[in-house]
């Protein structure tokens, strides 16, 4: 998600220069997360909340005074955006900042995942009492889009422990390399400028509210089709295979807090596994051959595809399972290609995530094959039930 996290640029902790003290609080802690996993362009700037209450008085231009009705809609538009987003505002020191200074710092990344934002609000509340609470950004909203897209600037590219500096790539003059060396010292391995080509400024035709605002609601209704996918896994496949839900969630923990390659080759482990066992419920192993194919127990793949054909709706399927799982194999032999080179932890990460996403779509191409429901699988034995009971 989009995410802004805010600062009272006043407040007497930061000693009056708060851009860099608050950008170093910001990457030491990010730095210290043991398993950092991240890619994101990063925006900053003050929130310009009280600017936008200015209004004409229609006569002439150069004339404008300040609409307090209008800046008490801003500040609940902006707390409150149409859509539902994710929030940890505090809002007693927000109010106390507009009151006070009405100075608000904001260090926004571009995407972010939950947990990791969880993460930075949790130490953030900790160690800044400057610190007002994070907001995801809704870019869905005008008032959002002005607030933070149009007129924060694009200052960084953060991945994992690199770190690019942009610059506007028009003026040379731009270019700021006199910080390298101190985010060097706060622990990033590479330190660099990028250009930006023109990007984010007035001469880009895609800096504007109509194209983020088509960019968050295709990012939303991905997000409801994913979730779509992964509620067919959970509920119309789990009924075939009871333990799917139980092996799906060890996958994905051990992912999240998974540091080195050997935990990671655990998480490679389980996908194999995971597609092994679906195998095992929707076409039991038995000796000989089917089309052709043996279908023992080490022929998982064989055995989807038998599956496949018993409940063939037209003569893709067969195609589907063959490029589904022939891409989850290469996915596996690169991985472990990867394990035997002694790749850092990190480019391991990316592939393993790479992995589990196959592993899933190939579970959602096993569902779109059934043609009705999933025959409900259970470990109860009824006959030791009702001895229980009587």
């Amino acid at each position: 998600m989009k995410i802004a996290f805010h600062f009272d640029g006043e407040h007497s902790s930061l000693g009056g220069f708060y851009g860099w003290k608050i950008e170093k609080i910001f990457f030491e802690l990010l730095l210290r997360s043991r398993n950092l996993s991240l890619s994101s362009k990063i925006f900053e700037g003050d929130l310009l909340l009280e600017s936008m209450a200015y209004e004409s008085d229609g006569q002439d231009n150069n004339c404008r005074s300040f609409n307090p009705d209008k800046y008490r809609d801003i500040i609940r538009n902006w707390i409150r955006p149409k859509h539902t987003v994710w929030s940890s505002l505090i809002y007693a020191r927000i109010n106390s900042t507009l009151e006070e200074s009405g100075c608000i710092f904001v260090v926004g990344f571009e995407t972010l995942e939950e947990s990791m934002a969880e993460y930075v609000d949790e130490q953030l509340l900790k160690e800044s009492e400057a610190y007002l609470g994070a907001l995801e950004v809704d870019d869905g909203s005008e008032l959002h889009w002005q607030l933070y897209s149009n007129r924060m600037a694009m200052r960084y590219r953060i991945r994992d422990r690199d770190i690019s500096i942009f610059w506007d790539g028009v003026n040379e003059d731009s270019k700021n390399d006199g910080y390298q060396e101190d985010f060097k010292k706060l622990g990033f391995k590479n330190v660099k400028s990028e250009s930006l080509n023109g990007r984010y400024t007035i001469f880009d035709e895609y800096n504007n509210f109509e194209q983020s605002r088509r960019v968050a609601e295709w990012k939303k209704l991905c997000g409801n089709y994913l979730a779509f996918i992964t509620d067919d896994i959970a509920h119309g496949l789990g009924d075939a295979a009871p333990e799917l839900g139980n092996k799906l969630w060890s996958m994905l923990k051990t992912f999240n807090e998974a540091e080195t390659n050997e935990q990671y080759a655990q998480v490679t482990a389980s996908c194999r596994r995971t597609i092994e066992y679906i195998s095992d419920q929707l076409f039991p192993p038995i000796d000989g051959e089917v089309e052709g194919r043996k279908v023992g127990k080490n022929q998982y793949r064989n055995r989807l595809l038998a599956f496949a054909d018993n409940e063939r709706r037209s003569d893709t399927n067969i195609d589907l399972i063959c490029i589904s799982t022939e891409a989850l194999k290469d996915q596996l032999e690169k991985l472990s290609d990867l394990a035997n080179k002694g790749v850092h932890a990190e480019v391991y990460r990316t592939e393993t995530r790479r992995c589990l996403l196959r592993t899933i779509m190939l579970l959602d191409d096993i569902v779109s094959l059934k043609v009705g429901s999933f025959e409900i699988k259970s470990k109860l034995d009824f006959g030791d039930f009702f001895n229980q009971i009587f």
